[in-house]
């Protein structure tokens, strides 16, 4: 098969799925792969501006990425369920994210979603990452 064919019959990246279990919570997690477009919006939202002297530099919030990605990518459960906001106390969905979640959760869910995103091997996801 050609690069076009296998184009043409590939599944868009919303339908590419998988499951991770979360071992701590004896249940698994569904995800979903993400565009390029995704991911260079989740870093947009993550990217402020911070006063270095009288420069003014562009910082990235790598925390409230992987918060992001969770939030983009995890279909089930949903972190914006009303009832899981109110248990957690939570805002917004990265918030309850970062409340439900331990840190080597959310690390186990970002490094898993990357991947299944297409970024195969650690460089290329910690260029993701920074």
């Amino acid at each position: 098969m050609d690069a076009l064919q296998a184009l043409l019959g590939a599944k868009p990246a919303a339908e590419i799925t998988e499951k991770v279990r979360i071992k701590r919570l004896g249940t698994e997690f569904t995800i979903k792969a993400l565009t390029g477009e995704d991911i260079d919006k989740i870093r947009d939202q993550a990217t402020y501006p911070v006063k270095n002297g009288k420069k003014t530099e562009l910082k990235v919030n790598e925390e409230e990425v992987a918060r992001l990605l969770i939030v983009k990518a995890v279909v089930e459960p949903n972190f914006s369920n009303a009832d899981l906001l109110k248990h957690f106390g939570a805002t917004d969905e990265g918030e309850c994210v970062q409340k439900a979640l331990l840190a080597g959760e959310i690390s186990t869910l970002q490094n898993e979603i990357l991947l299944l995103s297409g970024f195969n091997d650690e460089e290329e996801i910690e260029e993701v990452k920074n």
